[in-house]
C-alpha cells in the first residue's frame, strides 16, 4: 500500500498516504467521458455496501479526518491494520451521495466499514490494494470508466521535468506490476496508457542532464 500510495496521476482517483496503515483516496464523482464506459466489469463490484460494521472502526475516526464535503469528489479511507489483519475501507466524505447511489435505507454510521466484494473475497483469494481501488472508483463514478486506472496527461504536462520523470517512472513500475500479477484490470487501455508513459518517460530523460 505505501508504494501505490504515493502515485500521482491517475485521472478518476487522487491518492495521500497518511502513514503506514492508512490510505486516503479520493474519488472524482463525474465521469465525463461517455466514450469511456464500463459495460462487462460491474459485476465485479457491490453495489450494495453495508455500513453497520461498529467492532471495526478506523484508527482515524472521521471527525479527525481532514477534508471537505464536495460535490465532485467522494473520498474514502483505506486501513491496513495490523490488529484487524484485513484491509477495512471507511467513507470520509460524500456519505449522503453513496448510500443514494446504492439506493440504501437508514441512517449511516460514518466510522463503520463499508462491504466491498474485494473486501469480502479477501482472504479467500489473490487481492490486492489494486482490486479495492478499482472497485471504489466503479462504485462511485457515474458512469463507470472502462478502465479506473486512466492516466490525466493534462496533469503530468503541468509538471516540471523533475517531476514528470519521476511519476511516469512510478507509475510505469506500478502499472507493470499489475500487469505481472494477471489481474482482470489488465487490460489493453493500461497498456496504452503505458506506452504514452514510456515515450514520455524517455522524452523527459535529456532535459534532466
Amino acid at each position: 500500500m505505501q508504494v501505490v500510495g504515493c502515485l500521482e496521476g491517475f485521472k478518476h482517483f487522487t491518492l495521500y498516504l497518511r502513514s503506514s496503515e492508512e490510505l486516503l483516496v479520493t474519488v472524482v464523482n463525474n465521469n465525463k467521458d461517455t466514450q469511456n464506459v464500463a459495460s462487462d466489469r460491474l459485476d465485479l463490484v457491490n453495489f450494495d455496501p453495508v455500513m453497520t460494521d461498529r467492532e471495526h472502526p478506523p484508527s482515524s475516526p472521521c471527525r479527525h479526518t481532514p477534508g471537505f464535503e464536495d460535490e465532485e469528489y467522494t473520498s474514502y479511507l483505506i486501513g491496513c491494520y495490523e490488529t484487524y489483519r484485513r484491509p477495512f475501507v471507511w467513507v470520509r466524505t460524500g456519505h449522503e451521495r453513496l448510500v443514494s447511489r446504492c439506493e440504501m435505507y437508514g441512517t449511516v454510521d460514518r466510522d463503520s466499514p463499508i462491504d466491498l466484494l474485494s473486501i469480502t473475497r479477501y482472504m479467500a483469494d489473490t487481492i490486492s490494494i489494486w482490486d479495492i481501488l478499482a472497485e471504489l472508483v466503479l462504485l462511485t463514478t457515474e458512469p463507470p470508466p472502462a478502465n479506473p486506472f486512466d492516466i490525466d496527461h493534462t496533469y503530468l504536462d503541468n509538471l516540471s521535468s523533475v517531476e514528470q520523470a519521476i511519476s511516469t517512472g512510478s507509475l510505469l513500475h506500478s502499472l507493470n506490476g499489475l500487469l505481472s500479477k494477471d489481474s482482470v484490470w489488465a487490460t489493453t487501455d493500461i497498456l496504452r496508457d503505458m506506452r504514452h508513459l514510456a515515450l514520455r518517460h524517455v522524452h523527459t530523460l535529456p532535459s534532466l542532464e
